[in-house]
């Protein structure tokens, strides 16, 4: 499913936009919000489908006039089924993302206020972003905003739960990151406004800054959460898409209209607006976050270097200078990693270049191997910026200028719109970055040093590995990054550097060090071959023969595991460094021709160590590489004649971040010339040949008798094979075959998918022979033909003579492996090229040029196509026998007894039968015979080759051939199931897993192949000559052979199969594993036999419980498969198609008016079928259809009335149909089948209703309707009639469910007769039921009625509402369940049941006061679903619906249901509150609980409806109930009431309002925080105020938003100090997030009132008491609303500090000696802020004056134990 949305999802943009109607009339109509999946099933059908595109002409770039539908006519609908269905982040997801994707193709100047969107539907799409969020807010009564009352933006675990109720739906969905189409929206809708005063404005932009400033406090590290997350990547993909489109629009064939462009102005104010954010959150402590404020800040310098390059300098040098905090440090240098390139590209940022130097100084003491983050970041920033950087000293010691000592000049404020205006003319920045040049001298001699360093101190080499894996990636980081420096230095520095890697090399030996140092040694050779060789080749030569002096590497040593000989390491050192130097020496090498032939023979000859023999071997092969392979001579980041030219880099300081030129790379390549090729020919005749001889030589007998020991003799055959490997692998690309005949193909099998792969074409790829005639061509193709011919020589030797010579053979298996597969190039060797090109890209993406980029990167890239072009000639290959020679050598060696040797030979045969056509078939008959049991072998041998055998299987290539391959299908199946001869524990493990892996990628594709009847006429039309005709007729007669083949091994298989099962020998686990191939191999295009059906009888009663499980699967998929070939009548076409139709099935034409049509549905719902009116009745099952929108036609099923009407079984189903029924129509199948069902479940299983069970009735009764009845009816009473059997219960409900789900099609005669026995069966079963039972029961309502027309169950739906609930009984559990089988059928049923349940309501609301808590909850969870299911829109049509929603002007975004009066409900809900009302009055004169329980039921009821997805049912009720809430909560002696009351008031602050009901709950708070004569009510008040405020922000005007806090600011004078405490915290969140110009004001007001002068109170000189002086509690109220005021201004900004906060917190200061309430009010806000500000007080004290900070130094400095 996946790949078809992928699919679609490319294909989405070619759909004309004239399909948009037609896709919506066909989508639409199955949508509903009474289920999930259907409705996110349609929605994801839109969303994939839709066009979102206005046509536009192919050349003009106009807009067509066309009768095309536009994305304006349908977007008011799409906001409308956004508005109705909530509480679903898949839901959301999808709809930003389809209105994201109209944004993006219709950047235009609609006719609406934004493009084609209008106002409200951006903001709309805000508050989606804000849920999406998911950010916490609001407090809880302590006004702590981290306590457990506190709320959420979004929809918290609500949203996961109920997306998991979609099922499959979700499979649909686009997967998508949520905020990445939000980001898109945002910028895609961002257009110029100018205003009449002549200003530009964006209102997009505008809410964008409402947002960011909501949520700016959330940003800061110290306020992390999982919040942290979704802020940085949301910020990181809006200036990502900022950034795309600011491109798109900068080119000249850009489609958006000029008036609709990016201006300067906005993208300054963009900038603006993510900056201070981006800047808090650099420096977390978390990576993933750092990362992605890392690529927003890096993409924001591409807009506006000059606003975002200061504020980070301010930031980065102290965080290089102190090393006090590490991540501060990690994240500097790796911020500078992500701007190096925009920071340096001289025309983009000028003054970026004088940055350089400092900056690379400061990263050196950043390379540390004790802190691999900090030393990664330290060399990406130095490989990044170097990278574009020619590394000359252009002043040879002059001046040297230091930005950071003027940082203060260039930053001196971090206030926006200061730092950003400090600029110097270009000429001086020049100059500036020209003077810092005289310090790369010093830079790079640091640098080595601490390359040095880090050698030095590398952990011990374990084998093969460079200590640990985080070592191992220092090193490759820290190398990569010299083969930038050196790449990049001038002549002299390069002398430099030379100089200091020669001293390093010959000063002292570092066993830790030696490939390290080799790999640093090939990095600068590289640079310039000729000055590195002319010091490394005989400082090499001469230490190498010094060291075979004194006798190194002369201890024998074979294995690869074998430890180091401590004596070897200088000899190991040298010759590392000679064979990585000689890797690229190319035509050099002819220079050193005579030394290093001699150098090499005498390793040769003298090596015996295993280190030593493999790294002579890498010696011959770089160096025949060197000779022979096309590889770029330089990376350099200008051209050679760039380079080359003395004027040009006297300037190179105006070079830097100079991008590369596709078009003009001048690549250095170097190619074989005919010297080259006749050394390295010369190579392999003095080296390879003499191998080849000595290996014929020790395979002959008498001379493996001569040498002393098989150790020895080990010894010389590693030495000979390594040396033959290597050769083969350094003149991989000399020829380009192997010296054979490939015109002379093995056998191929005619069912080979893989031959039509021979004639694959070879691409021209540098191979150093190429021309035939050449005599060396012949030459090196006889040594590659005689190297593999001598190879198959071994393996023969190897097998027959030394089986145990492991070691040796080995090297074999890697030379057959480098043989067949590493034609061009090695493998690992271009995946590692690939890799780190793609590593490096990623980093050097310059934004704004999104094609280019450094020159070394493109070289890089040309280098990769041509090791890809190698690759490439490697598929496809011709087989010839000595390639069949070698893979069988593999495979026998794949199925060894040695373990080791059978996991290299399984890997090297399955990558090497990649690249030959056929190997795989050739290979799988032996594959699968060592599967087979043998009488006569050795039992340890076989299980040896057994256990080869099922891991060669485990590989993907070999399995998928007998997925699909019906010539091994048959012979891998039977092979597994008989291979219980074998016991291993290891094996049977091995077997078990092969079958998974087989099970699990199965797909039951057709044998037969479909084609268009016109395709034969169509191939006479392309296809008119003889030649042509004749190849189609022969590949038609090899399909209808192959056909024929696939079928009689089909039935071959089956049959074999049926045979295992049969057997009483086989153990039960591969019966097991029989019966379930069988059920697997069950398919509807082969008709069922009477074995099969016997087999699915005879699981389905077996004692196994597993086996019991397949055939109950199977018997459901044989009877499906009978009905569809019953249904096909022989057309096997329509089986193949899955166009089957069942003749009782209609569609049927809605006609012009679809609201009659709703009606007359309704209607229809309340009927009972009856014979006489069956035949004019229509049913329909899916209770989606006509629920929204009525389509043009719609599904509907006749009622049977004739056992004619339905199909007679298929012919050839015919004899397995009647075997099924002999077992479902005898008792003794129940009976069994019963006693199964009502086993006990075993600790694994959960004791659920299975509908697996369920759907096995359903097609037993589907298939033979009531015979089986008859036979199960005695055990089906029994079951129902044991009541207080839980498991029997249970079993009586699946078979139950089964019958009235398979009656379907029943003739009516049947349903009328089976009705009667089974109603009086049920109304007796449900009037027991018991708590064990309840849920089967549950669950069997679920199962009858879901997707089914109310008349086909009408029996058990009277049954279920005739149960009347009985307010007055005792029965608590009686009543509950009777409603809970009310609320299942009303969760299935939904709106199709409002015809027969239309006194529920009534009946439920008149007994709100129920005494009983079980019958309260189930009573609250009805009454919400019966509303749920009263509003029904059921438009005629789509067009109706789609003018309906955009009526009027309407945007679709309030297009909510927020009244029932249409329903006739808001009476009901009237009289509720009337009764609730009274019932208070009552409650507060005497000890009624009505009241109580009243309100109980009532907080059920909304409690069930906030939580669920649908409004419709919901909105209507809340705006009623609010104020009846905050009574609710004052009733004290009811602490489950409060508790309950606080539950539903906080989610009824959680839900997103319409913009209708948004004024008139502001308002109802309004009220109660002004006129409830309860404080208790104003503290609960305010916290969900607070959420409501946030949630809402976007849906509220300007004005609201001021009276709010006009209200909240009054309530500071509330007498009660809790009130006016919570309204201090709420003032604090409002000012934070919105109407931040409201400070001035309030500072005002709250200094007026703090100035409020106190009367002096006075002692009564008699009692001593204090005398309080009139006007003494007024004055001090308002002096605390002034300090509170004030407070709340101060924590409103925790981590900042504004101009105006040092005065009021002198203020504050100044009461600190006023009575206790203001002094703790003071003393708490100069806590809080010492807390929050500690981290950046050196920053923040700068803002404040010395006379300020005198005076707070006692309130804001932490007080001293000794002071």
């Amino acid at each position: 499913m996946d790949s078809v949305v992928r699919l679609v999802e490319k294909c989405q943009r070619f759909f004309e936009p004239c399909a948009a109607r037609e896709i919506l009339e066909e989508f639409l109509p199955h949508f509903t919000t009474h289920s999930v999946a259907d409705a996110i099933q349609a929605q994801g059908y839109i969303a994939l489908f839709l066009p979102v595109a206005i046509q536009r002409h192919s050349i003009t770039n106009e807009y067509l006039n066309t009768t095309a539908m536009s994305p304006k006519e349908y977007l008011p609908t799409l906001f409308s089924m956004w508005s109705i269905f909530t509480c679903s982040l898949t839901y959301d997801t999808q709809f930003t993302d389809l209105v994201s994707r109209i944004a993006e193709h219709n950047i235009t100047k609609g006719e609406n206020d934004i493009g084609l969107f209008t106002k409200q539907q951006v903001q709309t799409v805000f508050t989606v972003c804000l849920r999406m969020m998911n950010l916490p807010v609001g407090s809880h009564v302590d006004g702590n905003p981290n306590s457990a009352g506190s709320g959420s933006t979004g929809y918290k675990n609500d949203a996961m739960k109920i997306d998991m109720k979609a099922n499959n739906s979700l499979f649909i969905r686009r997967k998508l990151d949520k905020l990445k189409p939000l980001s898109r929206f945002i910028v895609y809708t961002m257009l110029p406004e100018t205003q009449p005063d002549g200003t530009e404005t964006s209102f997009t932009l505008s809410c964008l800054g409402n947002l960011i400033q909501a949520s700016e406090l959330y940003f800061h590290p110290s306020n992390h959460g999982h919040w942290s997350y979704q802020l940085s990547f949301f910020i990181c993909y809006l200036a990502h898409e900022f950034v795309k489109r600011w491109k798109e629009e900068q080119e000249q064939d850009c489609k958006t209209p000029m008036e609709c462009r990016f201006t300067p102005h906005m993208r300054k104010t963009f900038v603006l607006l993510l900056r201070p954010v981006i800047y808090l959150s650099l420096f977390g402590k978390d990576q993933y976050i750092v990362l992605a404020s890392q690529a927003a800040i890096t993409s924001l310098s591409w807009l506006e270097p000059d606003l975002v390059f200061p504020g980070l300098f301010e930031r980065i040098y102290p965080s290089l200078e102190t090393l006090t905090e590490t991540h501060r440090t990690s994240g500097a240098l790796s911020i500078l990693s992500e701007i190096a390139l925009p920071m340096l590209t001289r025309d983009h940022y000028p003054a970026g270049g004088k940055h350089l130097l400092p900056l690379l100084h400061l990263a050196i003491p950043g390379i540390d191997l004790n802190d691999p983050m900090k030393t990664m970041g330290a060399l990406m920033f130095i490989t990044n910026a170097l990278m574009t950087v020619p590394v000359f000293d252009l002043i040879e010691g002059g001046s040297y200028h230091h930005p950071s000592m003027d940082s203060q000049m260039l930053c001196d404020d971090m206030q926006p719109g200061k730092y950003e205006t400090t600029q110097l003319p270009r000429e001086v920045e020049d100059q500036l970055c020209r003077t810092t040049t005289g310090e790369f001298e010093e830079w790079l001699a640091k640098f080595l040093r601490r390359v040095f360093t880090i050698f030095e101190n590398l952990p011990q080499h374990d084998r093969k590995k460079q200590g640990g894996a985080t070592e191992t990636g220092i090193v490759h980081m820290l190398l990569r990054t010299c083969d930038i420096v050196f790449g990049q230095l001038s002549d002299t520095l390069y002398d430099l550097a030379l100089k200091m890697v020669l001293e390093f090399v010959n000063d002292q030996v570092y066993p830790n060090a030696i490939r390290a140092t080799g790999l640093l040694c090939d990095s600068i050779a590289s640079v310039n071959v000729k000055k590195a060789s002319k010091h490394f080749i005989p400082l090499c030569i001469s230490n190498i023969r010094s060291e075979l002096a004194y006798n190194a590497s002369s201890t024998i040593t074979n294995s690869a595991s074998s430890p180091l000989i401590p004596s070897d390491a200088t000899f190991h050192w040298y010759q590392n460094i000679l064979f990585s130097v000689v890797s690229t020496m190319g035509t050099e090498a002819l220079v050193y021709k005579t030394d290093l032939f001699a150098i090499a023979g005498e390793m040769v000859s003298a090596c015996r160590s295993r280190r030593g023999i493999m790294w002579t071997g890498k010696f011959l092969r770089n160096l025949l590489r060197g000779l022979l392979q096309t590889y770029p001579k330089d990376y350099r980041s200008l051209t050679p004649t760039e380079w080359n030219t003395k004027e040009l880099m006297d300037s190179s300081h105006l070079l830097w971040g100079k991008l590369g030129d596709p078009k003009n790379l001048q690549v250095d390549w170097h190619t074989p010339n005919n010297e080259e090729i006749d050394m390295a020919m010369e190579v392999l005749d003095t080296f390879l040949v003499p191998s080849l001889v000595r290996l014929k030589v020790l395979m002959e007998e008498d001379v493996s008798v001569k040498i002393s020991s098989a150790h020895q003799l080990t010894n010389e055959f590693c030495r000979h094979l390594a040396l033959i490997r290597n050769c083969i692998m350094g003149s991989c690309t000399m020829v380009k075959d192997d010296g054979v005949d490939e015109q002379t193909v093995s056998n191929i099998s005619e069912s080979d998918e893989e031959s039509m792969y021979c004639k694959t074409k070879k691409l021209v790829a540098g191979y150093a022979l190429t021309d035939p005639n050449d005599s060396r061509t012949k030459k090196a193709e006889g040594i590659r033909k005689s190297t593999g011919e001598a190879m198959h020589q071994v393996a023969m030797y190897f097998k027959a003579h030394r089986e145990d010579d492991i070691e040796s053979i080995k090297i074999f298996i890697k030379i057959t492996r480098a043989f067949l597969s590493e034609r061009g190039v090695e493998k690992g060797f271009y995946e590692r090229s690939k890799t780190g090109y793609n590593y490096a890209k990623r980093l050097s993406n310059a934004q704004l040029k999104q094609k280019s980029y450094p020159r070394n990167l493109l070289v890089h890239r040309a280098y990769n196509h041509h090791l890809l072009r190698l690759r490439q000639n490697c598929q496809g290959r011709a087989r010839t026998e000595l390639h069949d020679h070698l893979f069988q050598d593999i495979l026998d060696l794949s199925l060894s007894s040695y373990p080791d040797i059978r996991t290299m030979s399984q890997s090297a045969l399955s990558t090497a039968a990649r690249h030959f056509v056929g190997v795989k078939y050739m290979i799988l008959p032996t594959v699968l015979d060592a599967l087979q049991k043998k009488e006569v072998v050795d039992t340890l041998t076989h299980s040896h080759r057994m256990k080869g055998s099922l891991y060669l299987l485990t590989h993907k290539p070999l399995l998928m051939i007998c997925l699909r391959d019906w010539n091994f299908v048959t012979m891998f199946v039977l092979a597994i199931c008989r291979a219980q001869h074998e016991d291993k524990l290891s094996i049977q493990e091995l077997i078990r897993r092969v079958f998974v892996d087989y099970v699990s990628n199965y797909n039951t594709f057709s044998f037969r192949s479909i084609v268009s009847d016109d395709i034969h006429s169509s191939l006479d039309t392309l296809c008119s000559s003889e030649d042509i005709k004749e190849k189609t007729t022969v590949l038609t007669a090899k399909v209808f052979k192959k056909q024929a083949l696939q079928v009689r091994s089909y039935h071959e298989l089956m049959a074999s199969l049926l045979e295992i099962m049969n057997d009483p020998k086989v153990h039960w686990r591969y019966a097991t594993m029989a019966a379930n191939f069988l059920e697997l191999f069950l398919r509807p295009d082969m008709a069922p036999t009477v074995g099969l059906a016997a087999f699915a009888n005879q699981c389905t009663l077996s004692e196994l419980p597993p086996l019991r499980r397949i055939g109950v699967g199977a018997t459901i998929q044989m009877l499906l498969y009978i009905k569809q070939r019953s249904l096909a009548q022989g057309d096997d076409d329509l089986l193949i198609r899955r166009k089957t139709r069942h003749p009782l099935k209609r569609e049927q034409a809605v006609g012009n008016n679809g609201i009659n049509t709703t009606q007359q549905l309704l209607e229809a719902s309340c009927q009972t079928i009856v014979a006489d009116t069956a035949a004019q009745s229509l049913l329909v099952d899916k209770t989606a259809t006509g629920w929204y929108v009525w389509g043009k036609t719609y599904t509907a099923y006749e009622i049977c009335t004739d056992e004619a009407q339905l199909p007679s079984v298929e012919d050839k189903s015919q004899a397995a149909y009647e075997e099924l029924k002999k077992a479902f129509v005898s008792k003794e199948y129940w009976t069994k089948m019963s006693g199964y069902l009502s086993q006990e479940t075993s600790q694994t299983q959960e004791d659920v209703f299975s509908l697996s069970h369920a759907r096995l009735f359903t097609s037993i009764f589907q298939a033979y309707r009531e015979a089986p009845l008859e036979a199960a009816k005695e055990t089906l009473e029994s079951l129902c009639c044991s009541f207080d059997q839980k498991n029997q219960q249970r079993a009586a409900a699946e078979v139950l469910a089964g019958l009235i789900r398979g009656m379907k099609h029943w003739p009516v005669a049947e349903l009328t007769k089976t009705w009667a026995w089974l109603f009086p069966l049920l109304q007796k079963t449900f009037a027991s039921i018991t708590p064990d039972s309840l849920t089967y029961w549950e669950s069997f309502v679920k199962f009858c009625a879901t997707n089914r027309d109310p008349r086909r169950i009408r029996p058990l739906i009277d049954l279920i509402l005739r149960a009347d609930f009985d307010p007055t009984s005792d029965a608590a559990f009686s009543e509950s369940t009777k409603l809970l089988l009310v609320c299942k059928l009303m969760t299935c049923l939904r709106w199709r049941l409002l015809p027969l349940c239309g006194s529920l309501l009534d009946t439920y609301l008149d007994h709100l006061q129920h005494p009983y808590k079980q019958v309260r909850e189930v009573l609250g969870g009805n009454i919400n679903e019966l509303l749920q299911i009263q509003w029904v829109p059921a438009l005629p049509c789509v067009e109706a619906l789609l003018s309906l929603n955009a009526r009027d002007g309407r945007d679709g975004t309030d297009n909510v249901p927020t009244s029932l009066s249409e329903q006739g409900q808001d009476k009901r809900i009237q009289q509720v509150i009337t009764h609730l009302d009274t019932w208070l009055v009552e409650a507060k004169t005497d000890t009624s609980t009505h009241y109580v329980n009243a309100s109980k039921t009532v907080l059920c009821w909304l409690y069930e409806a906030l939580k669920q997805w649908r409004v419709a049912g919901t909105l209507p009720c809340l705006l009623s109930f609010l104020p009846r809430l905050f009574y609710m909560q004052e009733v004290n002696d009811d602490q489950d009431l409060q508790h309950m009351t606080t539950s539903v008031l906080h989610r009824i602050v959680q839900v997103s309002y319409p913009l209708s009901m948004v004024l008139p709950i502001i308002d109802q708070f309004m009220v109660i925080l002004k006129t409830s004569p309860n404080w208790h009510s104003k503290v609960r008040a305010l916290p969900a105020l607070q959420i409501f405020f946030f949630k809402h922000l976007f849906s509220m005007t300007h004005d609201q938003i001021l009276s709010i806090m006009q209200v909240v600011s009054e309530m500071l004078l509330d007498p009660q100090i809790e009130v006016r405490q919570m309204a201090a915290v709420t003032l604090g969140g409002l000012v934070r997030c919105s109407q931040r110009e409201a400070i001035a004001s309030l500072r005002q007001h709250f200094s007026t009132l703090l100035e409020t002068h106190l009367p002096k109170r006075k002692r009564d000189a008699v009692t001593g008491k204090a005398i309080v002086p009139v006007g003494f509690d007024t004055a001090m109220l308002r002096k605390h609303a002034g300090a509170l005021g004030l407070s709340c201004l101060v924590n409103a900004f925790p981590y900042e500090v504004p101009p105006w906060m040092p005065s009021i917190l002198c203020e504050l200061a100044g009461c600190i000696s006023d009575p206790a309430e203001i002094q703790a009010t003071v003393r708490k806000t100069f806590s809080d802020f010492r807390r929050t500000h500690s981290d950046a007080w050196h920053e923040d004290m700068t803002k404040f004056t010395q006379d300020q900070l005198s005076l707070l130094s006692d309130m804001l400095i932490s007080p001293s134990y000794y002071a």
